[in-house]
């Protein structure tokens, strides 16, 4: 069975990474063209290109795996085309299958179209607006017209399109009166509620709805709204989940009712679950340079139920970069549809293919749906309310949304960089998290982080270590100068607890190293962890975390110079994050139904100083902190050094 493997950097291994919203790389697919549309039932999928509108069958009893473990989606797994509009008589462009009857999207039928048969027949609405022409011209009013289109061998690796019938075009009609106007419709499942590109005197390119009583109906449909106003719409607040709490940017920021949600080219998951789309302007860097820049077709994202009702901008293979190749529609046959898609291991995952960018890809939604992060940033740039790209902060996904800022030397590159998308190129500077009591959890904490040090920690005479993650006393992961890990925790009574690795991570500037670092106050237990493999185990007297009301802060704790005593981490951060739990070593405790509530963490700009600090005992030599015990186990100190990790040089 090809279904649930892992992709980690174009390997198939182990579980490692994955997150939400995250992606696996980007495969090349022989599926292309402008704006598409999938069937419900994940194989009849419809595109724009330059001959007109094309129907494809996705046949996943055809896919085949690349050597990385993705599926192939150049191979059998498509059929050919077959041309359903030529050119484009009627301004023909972005288009949605809507189905008033699912079970006839497919039925068995015979080559007359009739039930019965080894055929599968299609008997759906397309729906579309002419593009061509604007709406004072007479054009973008969305409309409708049936299609009944048959497939030869469905079900199988040799299923085509081989034959297709028009009904006549139709406007939809809002009740009492009246168009819709706009682009790129999209609808779930039950063809009841419809989403597109519009504009409003309150703005243009925002993402609108409207909903009907009439599945795919001519006529019906309530007047154009915001997506901000779904919360409030009794039509929909209690059936479809992207409309069940207030809509909130990247970094919390509560949508108000009516407030635009800028956004173009979206896709509503089915069942209304949520909606991708493109969130950010792709700015030019000279006339069409890159090709297609200045709309918005930049960062693509997720907002709904499983980012926690905020906008998540993907990170990984599905946004290559920020300032090269524009992003636009994205289509899933959906997470559970078919065995052998997706591939990637995880709860919630989806196959993506992407049209105009001719790829496939693989969106995970677990870290958003996890509810046990008290901040998770996938250190990639943030999107605020206006729809602009903010590359001066990272969004934690968590659904606490506490927001990083980037501060002194820290910046984004354009082109991602990380082991999962992009990450933080981080020299003399830091990230800076505003406290909030989501990040003071109590019985048990896990704090985790990526890292590729820019070369030795080790830079002059002085005790050069680099402070990786720090909550003031509260909690911390420090990188010695001799390339150990130091973990504190403060724990009930302010004694502060260390564990320190012994084993140390390889620092040559290309070397990337997973550190984890764990303790449960139930049983005392602290570990440290590289690349998931245990460097240091100790168990101390039970007792509870006592937290601090510092900043958090990430890469440094404020503006330090460039060598010297505690001096900030050079080199490259990535997928960081602090859980309220120990993962790993921490007693079972009830499984969580999703994320916390959106909106309950600080989301508020950046501000401050540069966090709690170091304590008056950081220059004692041996280490950050200077106290005592907590080494780990000596036989696993032995047994590290057994497996020929350099050990760790004293002053």
């Amino acid at each position: 069975m090809l279904r649930r493997k892992l992709w980690v950097l174009g390997l198939v291994i182990a579980p490692a990474i994955v997150g939400a919203a995250t992606s696996s790389p980007s495969v090349p697919s022989v599926f292309g063209g402008n704006g598409h549309n999938a069937s419900f039932d994940g194989r009849l999928y419809l595109v724009a290109d330059s001959v007109g509108w094309q129907a494809y069958v996705l046949r996943p009893e055809g896919v085949t795996l690349r050597p990385d473990g993705l599926p192939d989606a150049t191979g059998p797994m498509w059929s050919s085309p077959m041309t359903i509009v030529a050119g484009g008589p009627n301004g023909e462009n972005a288009l949605a299958i809507c189905e008033p009857d699912p079970t006839r999207a497919p039925y068995a039928c015979d080559a007359n179209n009739n039930p019965g048969g080894p055929f599968a027949c299609y008997d759906v609405q397309i729906i579309d607006s002419d593009a061509m022409r604007d709406v004072a011209g007479g054009g973008m009013v969305m409309r409708r017209r049936h299609l009944a289109l048959r497939v030869e061998n469905p079900n199988t690796p040799a299923a085509r399109p081989v034959a297709y019938d028009w009904g006549a075009l139709e406007p939809l009609a809002v009740s009492g009166g009246g168009a819709l106007h706009g682009i790129e419709p999209t609808f779930t499942r039950d063809g009841k509620l419809m989403i597109w590109q519009g504009d409003l005197p309150s703005g243009g390119g925002q993402l609108l709805y409207s909903v009907s009583s009439t599945a795919c109906g001519a006529t019906g449909w309530s007047p154009a709204r915001s997506i901000s106003h779904m919360y409030k719409d009794p039509a929909v607040n209690t059936k479809y989940r992207l409309a069940m709490r207030q809509l909130r940017a990247a970094d919390g920021t509560a949508f108000a009712d009516n407030v635009p949600v800028y956004g173009a080219y979206p896709w509503m998951l089915p069942d209304g679950d949520g909606v991708m789309f493109s969130a950010a302007l792709m700015a030019c860097r000279g006339p069409d340079d890159p090709g297609g820049c200045g709309p918005r077709r930049n960062a693509t994202a997720v907002l709904g139920y499983p980012t926690n009702w905020g906008i998540a901008h993907i990170d990984g293979g599905i946004n290559p970069s920020t300032t090269d190749g524009v992003r636009l529609f994205f289509s899933s046959p959906g997470p559970t549809t078919f065995s052998q898609l997706p591939v990637t291991a995880g709860a919630d995952v989806w196959p993506f293919f992407g049209t105009n960018t001719s790829n496939y890809v693989e969106v995970s939604f677990d870290d958003g749906l996890d509810g046990k992060y008290a901040g998770l940033w996938h250190m990639n740039e943030s999107v605020n309310p206006a729809g602009d790209l903010d590359r001066t902060r990272s969004p934690d996904v968590s659904g606490y949304f506490n927001t990083a800022a980037l501060k002194g030397q820290t910046s984004f590159p354009g082109a991602n960089n990380g082991v999962l998308g992009k990450a933080v190129d981080a020299a003399n500077g830091w990230l800076e998290v505003n406290h909030d009591p989501s990040l003071s959890p109590t019985n048990g904490i896990t704090m985790e982080m990526t890292i590729r040090p820019a070369g030795d920690p080790d830079c002059d005479g002085d005790n050069n270590f680099r402070t990786l993650l720090r909550k003031g006393d509260a909690y911390s992961l420090t990188l010695e100068e001799s390339g150990g890990i130091r973990a504190r925790v403060r724990v009930s009574g302010s004694v502060i607890r260390e564990l320190y690795s012994a084993a140390e991570i390889t620092a040559d500037g290309g070397t990337w190293t997973k550190v984890t670092a764990e303790y449960d106050a139930q049983s005392g237990r602290m570990q440290i962890r590289f690349d998931d493999q245990v460097v240091a185990d100790q168990v101390f007297p039970p007792a509870a975390l006592d937290g601090t009301t510092d900043k958090l802060t990430i890469g440094g704790v404020g503006t330090r110079p460039a060598c010297g005593v505690g001096i900030n981490f050079a080199g490259t951060i990535d997928e960081v994050s602090v859980s309220r739990v120990a993962r790993t070593i921490g007693t079972p405790e009830p499984e969580t139904d999703g994320a916390p509530d959106a909106g309950t963490g600080s989301g508020g700009p950046d501000g401050g100083g540069g966090g709690g600090g170091n304590t008056g005992d950081d220059t004692a030599p041996g280490g950050c902190c200077g106290v005592g015990g907590g080494r780990g186990s000596v036989l696993l100190a032995m047994l590290v050094v057994v497996l020929g990790y350099r050990r760790r040089r004293s002053r």
